[in-house]
Protein backbone atom coordinates (compact mmCIF):
# COMPACT_ATOMS: atom_id res chain seq x y z
CA UNK A 1 0.00 0.00 0.00
CA UNK A 2 0.96 3.33 -1.03
CA UNK A 3 0.60 5.95 2.11
CA UNK A 4 1.09 9.84 1.43
CA UNK A 5 0.93 12.50 4.29
CA UNK A 6 0.20 15.93 2.20
CA UNK A 7 1.29 19.27 3.65
CA UNK A 8 -0.38 22.39 1.97
CA UNK A 9 0.68 25.61 2.97
CA UNK A 10 0.71 29.29 1.93
CA UNK A 11 2.59 32.18 3.29
CA UNK A 12 -0.05 34.94 3.86
CA UNK A 13 -3.82 34.81 4.97
CA UNK A 14 -4.67 36.35 1.47
CA UNK A 15 -3.87 33.18 -0.24
CA UNK A 16 -6.04 30.53 -0.98
CA UNK A 17 -4.74 26.54 -0.38
CA UNK A 18 -7.31 25.50 -3.32
CA UNK A 19 -5.21 25.09 -5.98
CA UNK A 20 -2.75 22.77 -3.58
CA UNK A 21 -6.14 20.76 -2.47
CA UNK A 22 -5.88 18.93 -6.35
CA UNK A 23 -2.80 17.56 -4.73
CA UNK A 24 -5.39 15.65 -2.23
CA UNK A 25 -7.39 14.36 -5.59
CA UNK A 26 -4.38 13.59 -7.84
CA UNK A 27 -2.57 11.08 -5.07
CA UNK A 28 -5.95 9.37 -4.20
CA UNK A 29 -6.49 8.85 -8.46
CA UNK A 30 -2.73 7.51 -8.23
CA UNK A 31 -3.62 4.81 -5.50
CA UNK A 32 -2.23 6.34 -2.57
CA UNK A 33 -4.25 6.25 0.66
CA UNK A 34 -4.39 10.02 2.64
CA UNK A 35 -3.03 9.03 6.13
CA UNK A 36 -3.32 12.87 6.90
CA UNK A 37 -3.35 16.26 5.36
CA UNK A 38 -1.87 19.26 6.87
CA UNK A 39 -3.01 22.90 6.13
CA UNK A 40 -0.93 25.72 6.77
CA UNK A 41 -1.62 29.32 6.59
CA UNK A 42 1.54 31.80 7.97
CA UNK A 43 3.85 34.14 7.35
CA UNK A 44 7.61 33.24 7.28
CA UNK A 45 8.49 36.42 8.18
CA UNK A 46 8.68 37.88 11.39
CA UNK A 47 7.11 41.23 12.58
CA UNK A 48 9.59 43.24 14.79
CA UNK A 49 7.68 45.34 17.06
CA UNK A 50 9.36 49.03 17.61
Amino acid sequence: MRVARIYLRVSTEEQDLARQEAMVGQAKAAGYYIAGVYREKASGIERQSG
